[in-house]
């Protein structure tokens, strides 16, 4: 049965901000293809006041129902009808303080006065908290969006505004109408906003925030002119509207959200001031921007007919932003930071049983939130990065404009972007994207020598020693080789044997790392590659990738640690980024994981040798010649090895501290957060309180955070303690919760208290950050930095007692990573012991 869609709303709102509600009334223009008797559409926490059908020039009330669980409001005629017809509909709400719908957001001005402005926030299924709708994302319509406004407030929409009109003490203000788009992508905003704007040919560009800080917005400006005449030049199609807002919101829960037109941002990522933001400040900004404007194309323009496509939009928008950054950017080593963040973070969940796959099935709103994951933006972008490379990048890119001309202004599907991209390349695109989209997990790709060929085999890698039935098979582009000589394949068997040349070609599997998959050598070969990796006769991301892989086997069961920390004698020169950022977390993570126990002074030991090796290439300060990375590595090493309790580079950090609370330009912005890390884990209540006033006289969200985070670092529970309960407290956002829990949980002297802090304030929590916000399932991750798989059973009973719907399957994947990390431990304890013994054995002889 065909049922009723919309083709046209006329929408009015008028927020009040005295009592933080909000009047709505609206004229749909639907189709109904067969007769009815009845109109069902969404509707969440809404009150209808009320509701006419015209119908054949003919206007009647209608009555309505609201069901509260399925968030549905049933229409019911008098008789049954068919073809066009309008609905009017009068109703009420509420501007919540959750961070989704139409909520309020509260911030200080300038001089101190508590301000509010209302703004909205949609994706994936909260239309209906603003107004009736079918909030679906293939129920595509035009809108005509007007809204009433104080007269000493700005309206603000997806669309230019086209009149402003007086009306009492207020003002109304019309949009110009909407190119058909949907529900999840409308905008409404109402504040005292200040406009930076700017032009590209003729398209009006703002950036918009609150009074007083338009100055730190050009660095904002700049990077969306540029990544917008890319975009255009790459997609071979203009930029679809007439205007474009960039809109920074104080309380937002988000990164970012890329409503057509009116991208809304948190302070954090559009705030740029040179002499107080830190160089990873810049490079985010760059990437959030980038990624949100690739949206306007990959999203808006055309949209995913159900959010099992939702990879569709957030895998796109990942690869295009870092490849957009990457060309304006080159000296940032864009790529290789996406290896080390993008593809391991991906590995971590994909290689968990209860992973998902991109394509996934969802039944339910709630079902939605859970998979804006690291499956959906990072393991998407990584596999479209390996499919570029698989049929070139003009075949890719031809692709994606057939694709983007064909499906715009309207809704599509993987299989429809694969079609494609395999008319152009005139490759099995389709067949070998259903194994990479359909499937969960990832392979592992196992190596050995056999005469004069190189033998592959293909499993699934799973991080848990548990052995899991299934046995997929993926169509794997394969890559043997180095620099110049490369042997390329596609498999698409169990096995497969392939002849090289040795003396040609080095036995480098996966060679630049393009493809999505890890890589298991046998211990002759590994031992073939050591040199080669010590004299550099490998690319970075070779060296990165050999050693990578290895400590995943590690963590997995396969190998022991010792194997690892024997390779990584083979980097003692290693100048990479990307090789030694990752082994630098590689090793924290063992120290980490080993605190509390005899052999971690060992582990210590090495680490410290590593660290203070880095150390001595980077210095404290920025000097002449530093990489982009170099200055991102050197705040890591440096709050490392205060955590190494390196006591010249603490008494350093303290001396530095001092001379900051006298004058704060004195410490770079960029050495700040290790400082106040450092200082804090040597600290007393009398650094916890000097820190807080730090924190209360930070101008910025952006500093204040960098506070937050020091103070998660102290020793003493009691510290600890009042830091939790200040993150509790109004002066820290809700939408910065998540950060000092997460913080706190990687803390060690955290481990023995912060599950019964966490039960006690489980209902703190939550009503701080409100009901089906996204940011409680990174909360409910931190579980696994700090329990152990003896409490599992206690934590499944308090999530029972304790529901989060939109939460099972996180809380799943956390237990997991629970079960994972108890078991490494044993191991690792296990390898410790077997390697003093043999330490014992050669001291004897």
């Amino acid at each position: 049965m065909k049922m009723p869609y919309p083709t046209k709303y006329d929408l009015e709102f008028e927020p009040n901000f005295k009592n933080f509600t909000f009047a709505g009334k609206e004229t749909i223009e639907i189709i109904l293809p067969q007769s009815v008797d009845k109109i069902k559409l969404h509707s969440a926490e809404l009150k209808i006041t009320s509701c006419f059908l015209k119908f054949n020039k003919k206007t009647e009330k209608v009555k309505t129902t609201l069901d509260e669980k399925k968030e549905e409001l049933t229409i019911k005629l008098s008789k049954k009808i068919k073809g066009k017809a309008k609905l009017l509909i009068d109703f009420e709400g509420i501007l919540n303080d959750r961070l989704l719908g139409f909520y309020k957001s509260q911030y200080k001005d300038l001089n101190g006065k508590t301000k509010y402005l209302a703004t909205t926030q949609f994706e994936a299924s909260d239309a209906r908290r603003a107004f009736p709708c079918w909030d679906d994302p293939d129920v595509k319509a035009v809108f005509d969006i007007s809204i009433i406004a104080d007269s000493n407030l700005s309206a603000i929409s997806n669309m230019p505004v086209i009149s402003r009109k007086k009306i009492g003490k207020k003002y109304l203000y019309k949009f110009s109408r909407t190119p058909k788009m949907s529900t999840y992508l409308v905008y409404l905003g109402v504040g005292e906003f200040e406009f930076l704007t700017g032009k590209l040919d003729k398209l009006l560009i703002r950036i918009v925030c609150t009074k007083g800080n338009k100055s730190k917005c050009k660095l904002s400006l700049d990077l969306t002119k540029k990544f917008l005449r890319y975009y255009e030049n790459y997609f071979g199609i203009k930029y679809p509207l007439s205007k474009l807002d960039l809109i920074a919101i104080p309380d937002f829960a988000a990164g970012a959200m890329e409503n057509w037109g009116a991208i809304t941002f948190r302070e954090t990522i559009l705030f740029y001031d040179p002499k107080t933001s830190s160089t990873r400040t810049k490079q985010i900004i760059a990437e959030v921007v980038s990624h949100e404007l690739a949206h306007q194309w990959f999203g808006n323009l055309v949209t995913m007919k159900w959010w099992n496509d939702l990879w569709l939009n957030e895998s796109f928008a990942t690869f295009m932003g870092t490849k957009a950054v990457d060309h304006f950017y080159p000296d940032w080593d864009l790529w290789d930071q996406f290896l080390e963040s993008s593809m391991n973070e991906a590995m971590r969940l994909d290689g968990l049983e209860n992973s998902h796959s991109i394509d996934v099935k969802v039944n339910k709103p709630s079902e939605i939130r859970e998979i804006f994951d690291s499956i959906s933006y990072d393991k998407g972008g990584c596999v479209l990065r390996m499919l570029e490379n698989f049929v070139g990048k003009d075949n890719f890119r031809n692709g994606l404009r057939q694709y983007l001309s064909k499906f715009k202004y309207s809704n599509a599907s993987g299989e429809d972007l694969w079609d494609s991209i395999a008319k152009v390349s005139k490759k099995p695109v389709v067949s070998m994207m259903d194994s990479w989209i359909k499937q969960v997990g990832f392979p592992i790709i196992s190596v050995h020598s056999q005469n004069s060929d190189i033998v592959l085999s293909q499993n699934r890698f799973l991080l848990s020693q548990h052995k899991v039935n299934q046995k997929p098979i993926w169509s794997i582009p394969i890559s043997i080789g180095n620099r110049n000589k490369m042997f390329s394949e596609l498999m698409t068997k169990k096995t497969l044997s392939v002849p090289i040349n040795h003396k040609t070609i080095t036995p480098i599997v996966n060679s630049s790392r393009k493809g999505f998959y890890r890589v298991d050598y046998s211990s002759q070969l590994l031992s073939k590659l050591k040199p080669l990796i010590s004299n550099k006769d490998l690319n970075d991301i070779d060296r990165w990738g050999i050693q990578n892989d290895l400590f995943a086997l590690c963590v997995s069961g396969r190998k022991s640690v010792s194997n690892y920390l024997d390779l990584t004698e083979a980097y003692r020169d290693e100048v990479s980024y990307l090789s030694t950022t990752n082994m630098a977390n590689n090793l924290r993570f063992l120290y980490l994981i080993s605190f509390h126990d005899d052999f971690s002074p060992s582990i210590k030991k090495h680490a410290l040798n590593y660290f203070r090796a880095l150390f001595n290439n980077l210095g404290w300060d920025h000097k002449k010649g530093d990489k982009h990375t170099d200055i991102l590595l050197r705040s890591n090493v440096i709050e490392t090895l205060g955590k190494l309790d390196d006591e010249v580079v603490t008494s350093e950090a303290q001396n530095r501290f001092r001379i900051f609370l006298r004058n704060r330009e004195k410490l770079r912005p960029d050495l700040r957060e290790p400082v106040f890390s450092i200082v804090a884990w040597n600290g007393n209540s009398a650094i916890h309180d000097k820190l807080i006033k730090v924190y209360r006289r930070a101008p910025t969200q952006e500093g204040k955070i960098r506070v937050l985070m020091g103070l998660c670092s102290f020793k003493d529970e009691k510290l600890l303690l009042k830091t939790l309960e200040f993150a509790l407290s109004d002066e820290v956002r809700s939408q910065n919760l998540h950060y000092p829990i997460i913080k706190v949980a990687y803390n060690p002297f955290a481990k023995k208290f912060l599950w019964k802090w966490y039960k006690k304030n489980w209902k703190k929590i939550r009503e701080k950050i409100g009901s089906g916000n996204p940011l409680l399932n990174r909360i409910i991750s931190s579980l696994a930095l700090f329990v152990d798989s003896s409490m599992e059973k206690e934590i499944r009973e308090f999530f029972k007692a304790n529901k989060v719907s939109g939460s099972e399957r996180t809380l799943e994947q956390t237990l997991e990573r629970i079960r994972i990390h108890s078991a490494f431990h044993k191991e690792l304890w296990a390898d410790f012991k077997l390697m003093q013994i043999k330490e014992k054995g050669i001291i004897n002889k």
